[in-house]
């Protein structure tokens, strides 16, 4: 059995990886999630780390903005878990933003689900034209 924990490692933290990331992005959106990538050369020795958001516009208690970030903190780390070798392989040496958009709190469930969603596009993903580029 994989393991499923999601990792200091796996986690995008510091200002100027933040700061890259939203700064060259190309974006997807699945509704309630937007998602913002960059992909790494092969130079660069980072493997796939994850970001996760959610708006204080829309959710003004901590607590309700905290629950959304677990939501998809767990359904990522489910999702990721049981991909298969080959997604996975795709996947390495990106970054990914999760920003949590929609108006109201969704369940783990459907949240899962979406994550599947992303993460299927991100392994098929081969061109920058396929997506958007906020620029």
């Amino acid at each position: 059995m994989k393991q499923q924990k999601l990792t200091k490692e796996m986690r995008l933290c510091g200002r100027k990886a933040v700061g890259r990331l939203f700064k060259e992005c190309q974006s997807m959106y699945v509704y309630p999630i937007k998602v913002i990538f960059i992909r790494h050369t092969e130079e660069e020795a980072t493997n796939l780390r994850v970001l996760f958001s959610a708006s204080r516009r829309n959710f003004k208690l901590a607590v309700e903005r905290n629950l959304i970030k677990r939501r998809l903190h767990e359904g990522w780390r489910k999702v990721l878990a049981a991909a298969s070798e080959t997604d996975s392989e795709q996947l390495t040496k990106m970054d990914v933003g999760l920003i949590f958009t929609g108006k109201s709190l969704s369940d783990s469930k459907e949240m899962e689900h979406k994550i599947k969603q992303i993460l299927q596009r991100l392994s098929t993903f081969k061109y920058e034209a396929d997506f958007t580029n906020p620029g």
